[in-house]
């Protein structure tokens, strides 16, 4: 089985959560009639939500992965669901172009290059990025990302990448250990079914350097607009 089947059935395909999702659509003011893109959407994770903020406005959920968008637009028949890259969005403009850790694909600075020309006046962006919380680097996890190809850096290094391409911070905060848990625990559930003992192996070592080192990283949730 591959990962995209693994999480067809399962609401989440990363750390988030409802709550940590209202406190950037407040930040961003975003109104009831806007338009916006879920941009990275998965399985819909964050589209149901998304969809109760703006009664009045449009969504429009974007994955690069068919069958995730099969499950969104199977799930919210009130949203545009749309297979694609993300960098290429549906035509807008978009009052709110939200990402839920899918920007590590790109790159911060190219994501918010390719999404500036799609914003309406006054449109915001939302994206959580993957970064150390403080001065405590353990080794595992030093270890862990770099089997994966990820180098971390910190919130000041992510400030400075959002500066230097141009846009300013509204808010900023972690998603927190609840949005983690919404994502590690339906999946550590899921893996008791999985036949593919590899692939077990790696999300439960994954897991368990988060319930051992979970302190020292979290994604920075971050609201901002161009300069």
């Amino acid at each position: 089985m591959s990962i995209i089947d693994l999480f067809l059935t399962l609401d989440r395909a990363g750390p988030g959560d409802a709550e940590s999702l209202r406190w950037a659509l407040d930040v961003a003011q975003t109104p009831d009639d806007a338009r916006v893109l879920d941009a990275g959407c998965g399985t819909g994770a964050d589209t149901g939500t998304l969809i109760h903020a703006v009664p009045r406005g449009r969504v429009v959920a974007l994955d690069a992965a068919e069958a995730f968008i099969d499950v969104v637009a199977g799930k919210y028949t009130q949203a545009e669901a749309v297979a694609g890259d993300m960098l290429v969005p549906p035509p807008g403009p978009y009052d709110l172009i939200w990402s839920a850790g899918a920007v590590y694909n790109t790159g911060v600075a190219a994501a918010l290059s390719a999404w500036r020309p799609h914003l309406a006046p006054r449109g915001r962006v939302a994206f959580s990025d993957l970064r150390w919380t403080g001065m405590e680097r353990p080794q595992a996890v030093v270890d862990f990302f770099a089997s994966e190809g990820v180098t971390l850096s910190d919130c000041d290094a992510l400030e400075a990448e959002i500066a230097q391409a141009g846009w300013r911070v509204l808010g900023a905060r972690w998603v927190g250990r609840a949005g983690w848990a919404a994502y590690y625990e339906p999946l550590e559930a899921q893996l008791a079914n999985e036949r593919d003992q590899a692939l077990v192996e790696a999300f439960k070592s994954e897991i368990n350097c988060w319930k051992l080192h979970g302190d020292s990283y979290d994604y920075r949730l971050v609201v901002v607009e161009p300069e």
